[in-house]
């Protein structure tokens, strides 16, 4: 065990150090990042103490039926997510991982070296659920009244809740290395984890769990409906199983109706632990060489016909940025963590209109209101979807960087490249949200065409400001893109964003509101105000794209590779 103490020290003291010697902007960002992680531990409890109080609320025969339930839905949904996502991580952390030719070459057992990088895949793993997922356990705690070792028996289950499922995603992982190609499987492995968790959230969604609320009175057939349709299996052998009971149980008798199941959950942890290392000592190697060898096998690809069809449409483009837009195109197809994310957005869409669809508006100037402020919604969908794709165009270079520095190119040039090719795609977005939403409202056609004007103001301030500020504040140095849209100059993006849209919002509403003022109490309250409103978002807009690409076409240039 020296060696992993001592790999795990080197992890540690480099976290240290990253923490103690950060400079002062840095700092600055993860006191942000700090504070917004705190902010949404805090809604997160609030939001789920608000549901279990109305559930807890309810007639004793209901709440005895639906608290299992929700506890079964919520332990299963994190036991799937925890599932997929260690098994991403794994190949990653233990067979694809820049750092292992080091360590492999160093006199360290391998069998060491797969504890301390099972450990590193488990933490990158399981993060969200402690971010997530524990605060739901502690506001069932203090909603039941539950006392102190209520919470005792909770951290000593979601510990072993955890390793479980990073222990079956390493061993799957080490039989899927033995035979197939690590970056292959971790491509498909990755597609279909994001396909599941787009269908966990249209799942609950069409759940329709807000048909119980706000109701006095809710007849007993409907409550065991929604049961009913909310069941999963609860198999005994299923570790989400085993927290469920432990958490149902321990809300009503303490620790001592836990400590079964905690019993349980550690033996199967620890017995998977061991189990992964016999393995790994006998085959961890072998899986690695294979991973190993096939990182440089490349084979020729047959070219798509998109491509000559992209190159002669830009015809009156440079050959050199050109050139860089058909790269862009091949690159992001290439990348499966970029263009798999397109299933969650397929499935943020539909979840979304469906949202919309099933709110309860029986009049025309409640659905006239909520058209407007749809604006500000999907500004705030567009703006998480901006920070993934359009702020993170530029660090996608990662360490071939260096080409674009080298290459013959404006980088003023190079950033409007990057801004007109997600432009379009991030306007589809947008204008689909806002069109189709309306539509299922029954929006007139003023407020259809502000609504559609509005949306593409706020896209193209978005993309503008993502494509500048991802080049001001470039992450190179990632092993999966995703980490970009959690830095610094993230954090940024969209506290800058969420004032745009904002502000924006702000300057719209008094031309909304003459215009309905006109239609509901025939009173005129437009003026020339309305104009400045109009001139104001464009300026606005003109700044919020223009300023950010300027100033980081400097910052490139200025940059040492």
């Amino acid at each position: 065990m020296r060696h992993f103490l001592i790999l795990n020290g080197v992890k540690g003291r480099i976290l240290f150090n990253s923490l103690v010697r950060a400079t002062r902007q840095k700092k600055r960002g993860m006191a942000i990042l700090t504070a917004l992680a705190a902010l949404f531990i805090v809604g997160d409890y609030l939001f789920f103490r608000r549901i279990l109080i109305y559930i807890l609320g309810l007639p004793l025969e209901i709440a005895e039926l639906l608290i299992p339930q929700f506890l079964m839905v919520i332990c299963l949904m994190f036991f799937s997510m925890l599932a997929f996502s260690n098994i991403i991580s794994s190949i990653s952390a233990l067979y694809i991982s820049n750092d292992l030719d080091f360590l492999v070459s160093s006199p360290i057992r391998m069998r060491e070296i797969f504890m301390a990088r099972h450990l590193t895949a488990t933490v990158n793993s399981s993060w969200t659920f402690f971010l997530f997922g524990v605060p739901i356990f502690v506001a069932l705690g203090t909603t039941s009244g539950a006392g102190v070792w209520y919470y005792v028996g909770m951290a000593l289950i979601v510990v072993p809740f955890v390793l479980v499922p990073a222990g079956m995603g390493a061993l799957i992982t080490t039989a899927l290395m033995r035979w197939f190609p690590a970056r292959k499987t971790y491509q498909f492995l990755t597609v279909i984890g994001l396909v599941f968790m787009g269908g966990i959230v249209m799942f609950f969604r069409f759940l329709q769990p807000e048909k119980l609320l706000g109701k006095q009175k809710i007849p007993m057939e409907q409550i065991r409906a929604f049961v009913e349709g909310l069941k999963i299996p609860s198999y005994g052998f299923l570790p989400s199983t085993w927290v469920a009971r432990a958490l149902n149980d321990g809300t009503k008798g303490g620790f001592g109706a836990m400590a079964g199941w905690v019993a349980v959950a550690w033996a199967a942890a620890l017995a998977l632990l061991a189990f992964n290392v016999l393995v790994a000592s006998r085959v961890y190697y072998k899986g690695w060489s294979i991973a190993y060898g096939g990182r440089s096998g490349v084979r020729g690809r047959r070219s798509s016909r998109i491509y000559p069809l992209v190159e002669k449409i830009l015809w009156f483009v440079s050959p050199p940025l050109r050139a860089f837009s058909l790269r862009e195109m091949r690159v992001f197809w290439r990348d499966p963590s970029q263009w798999t994310q397109l299933f969650m957005l397929g499935a943020l869409i539909i979840t979304y209109l469906f949202n919309i669809r099933s709110l309860p508006l029986d009049s025309p100037f409640l659905r006239d209101f909520v058209s407007v402020t749809n604006i500000g919604l999907a500004g705030v969908v567009l703006a998480a979807v901006s920070v993934r794709f359009a702020f993170a165009a530029v660090s996608a270079e990662a360490r071939s960087f260096w080409l674009v520095k080298s290459a013959p190119v404006d980088f003023t040039k190079y950033l409007w490249l990057k801004f007109f090719l997600y432009l379009f795609p991030l306007l589809v977005l947008s204008e689909t949200l806002v069109v189709v939403s309306n539509i299922l409202l029954g929006a007139d056609r003023y407020l259809m065409a502000v609504s559609a004007a509005g949306i593409l103001f706020i896209t193209v301030g978005l993309t503008g400001l993502g494509v500048g500020l991802g080049a001001v504040y470039p992450v190179f140095e990632h092993e999966n893109i995703a980490e970009v849209a959690m830095s610094t100059g993230a954090i940024y993006f969209m506290l800058i964003s969420l004032a745009y849209i904002g502000v924006t919002i702000m300057f719209g509403v008094r031309p909304v509101w003459a215009y309905m003022s006109k239609k509901f109490l025939s009173q005129e309250r437009g003026g020339l105000e309305v104009y400045a409103c109009y001139a104001v978002i464009i300026v606005l807009t003109a700044l919020m794209t223009v300023l950010p690409i300027r100033i980081g076409a400097a910052n490139l240039r200025k940059m040492e590779v």
